[in-house]
């Protein structure tokens, strides 16, 4: 009985954290008059990476009224993007580049989401990614979101040396509830759905973080360019500089956000506690890191993540990612 309480407690987390969408929300907000009103595609299951974009609108950094709407899952946005519907979108970079590579509207202003996946366990014998290396090739780690970047850039580290396993993708809820009633015992995630588990299975454990192994393995930083501010090149042309405006206003709330990451959520649109309760995101924000720089600065690290995310898809990797993608200031 206790199980069954805890699985549709866990259940109804995810579906306050976006695991199920059931609703699309627009939410306006009041303008000044003669301002300029931008139409902001958001989710709620990102924290980090939207809270310079919230903080920069709420300090006056940035001279536009959101029009706030809640795309409700990856195919959602996906559609949004090639429409070319809305003028500002916040979003994962490797659906950000998909769009562009087919014929979107859409340059990537900011990466400012930078640490994202993990790899959790309930089994006694892996205590460290090293145990993790002395698995079997072939041994299956049950993963989430379907198609998960995370997954992509475990399977590019093969050539590292990590064993070619076996990722079974599960939509986030169905994971969910296995690993609560012990029916998945090795786990790839993305916070916050990491902090939702953990409290409510606690026989979980956090073994390795994909990022840390993969600047251990590589040598490069331990980060990879996951999520961040796009902008419709359509509203590009009726607003002069915006791109280089938000680039310069999310990277200048960088350094009270690493003093004080608090300071971000309250300014975060009310409505986000619907999606996830704020301790938990505070929770979240202890694995997470504050970073924001420009496309246009982190031009080579988003190349280098989405060959790795792109590299079974026909080996595109980014070579069909068009120069106007990365924008921001320099």
């Amino acid at each position: 009985m206790k199980t069954r309480i805890a699985a549709l407690a866990a259940l109804f987390v995810l579906a306050a954290w976006g695991g199920l969408h059931l609703i699309h929300q627009t939410t306006s907000s009041a303008s000044a008059p003669g301002q300029t009103v931008l139409s902001v595609y958001t989710t709620g299951q990102a924290t980090t990476p939207q809270m310079p974009l919230w903080k920069a609108l709420a300090e006056g950094d940035l001279s536009f009224t959101p029009d706030i709407h809640y795309w409700k899952n990856l195919d959602d946005l996906r559609g949004l993007l090639l429409a070319g519907k809305g003028d500002i979108w916040v979003g994962h970079i490797d659906g950000f580049a998909q769009a562009a590579m087919r014929g979107a509207p859409v340059r990537l202003v900011s990466v400012t989401g930078w640490k994202k996946f993990y790899l959790l366990t309930s089994r006694p014998g892996i205590r460290t990614f090293d145990d993790i290396l002395a698995l079997p090739t072939g041994a299956e780690i049950a993963s989430t979101p379907p198609h998960s970047p995370g997954a992509a850039v475990l399977r590019a580290l093969e050539k590292k040396g990590l064993p070619a396993f076996t990722y079974a993708p599960y939509e986030p809820k169905q994971l969910a509830l296995m690993a609560v009633q012990g029916k998945a015992d090795l786990l790839l995630l993305p916070e916050p759905l990491v902090t939702v588990l953990l409290r409510k299975a606690p026989h979980l454990r956090i073994v390795a973080s994909v990022e840390e192994e993969y600047g251990r393995l590589t040598g490069k930083p331990a980060m990879l360019p996951i999520a961040g501010i796009a902008v419709n090149l359509e509203t590009l042309k009726n607003n002069p500089g915006l791109a280089d405006r938000i680039a310069r206003a999310l990277a200048g709330q960088e350094a009270e956000l690493k003093r004080d990451p608090a300071a971000g959520l309250d300014t975060m649109p009310k409505e986000f506690e619907k999606f996830i309760p704020r301790d938990m995101v505070l929770s979240s924000l202890e694995r997470d890191i504050i970073h924001v720089r420009s496309a246009h600065e982190a031009r080579d690290m988003i190349r280098d993540y989405l060959d790795m995310v792109f590299s079974g898809e026909n080996g595109e990797g980014s070579r069909m990612l068009p120069e106007s993608f990365f924008g921001g200031a320099s």
